[in-house]
């Protein structure tokens, strides 16, 4: 789908008075996949709460297997590309299974045998788990802070490194798009993909795992005042 170029606005007589262009910046910052194990990293919090206050084998058995099944889930996400779809012929397939289960009866099966799963952590275990996500998270946060994305009027900057390499792009014929490779993804932290092409590039420049991918790709628009190229 292709947005036309939209006409940048004139500010009307008395209204506010408009910031100078060398002011008005996008940040743009690409995170590593760790950031969608945030369901997990939250979880850990909450288990190694809840675990040493009860001493019911099977309430700690419990969030054992939830803790599982989110951090299972996690992986997936990171582990495949769930397209458009790819997520339609998923949901599809669960619900043939569910519905076969429930005409030959071996939901039940599965159910007893998931029954039979004794996953147990204790409160160490899950303070452990959150202690080093939060460690990485640190880091991650850290490393984004030197290493990021300004889009201007009429330049894109990649600044690098803790001196701030910086290595400029002229925003004359330079095009971008916002992909949006996998919508799990997408669900989890609004994230998407931002491709830049200019002629004066050998090849693309792709930004991986841009955080709330819909307002950046707004902010940027309204900044070049260009037209724009969106993938879904």
């Amino acid at each position: 789908m292709t947005e036309q170029p939209t006409a940048p606005s004139t500010p009307a007589p008395g209204g506010p008075t408009p910031v100078p262009a060398a002011e008005v910046r996008v940040i743009v910052r690409a995170y590593p996949k760790v950031i969608f194990f945030w369901m997990t990293w939250l979880f850990s919090l909450v288990a190694g709460i809840l675990a040493p206050e009860t001493y019911n084998p099977d309430v700690v058995t419990h969030l054992g297997t939830v803790w599982m099944s989110i951090f299972l889930f996690n992986l997936i996400v990171i582990s495949f590309d769930f397209s458009e779809v790819v997520s339609v012929m998923v949901l599809a397939l669960v619900a043939v299974f569910i519905l076969a289960g429930l005409q030959f009866g071996y939901l039940s099966f599965l159910g007893d045998w998931l029954g039979s799963l004794h996953i147990w952590m204790n409160g160490s275990f899950y303070f452990a788990v959150f202690g080093i996500f939060t460690a990485i998270y640190a880091v991650v946060f850290i490393q984004t802070r030197f290493d990021y994305w300004e889009f201007r009027y009429n330049e894109v900057i990649h600044r690098r490194g803790v001196f701030a390499q910086i290595k400029r792009y002229s925003t004359e014929d330079l095009r971008w798009f916002k992909e949006i490779p996998d919508v799990l993804e997408r669900v989890l932290a609004g994230s998407g993909r931002m491709i830049l092409t200019t002629p004066r590039e050998q090849h693309p420049i792709v930004i991986e795992n841009v955080l709330r991918i819909g307002s950046i790709d707004e902010k940027v628009a309204d900044i070049l005042g260009t037209k724009r190229v969106v993938i879904s």
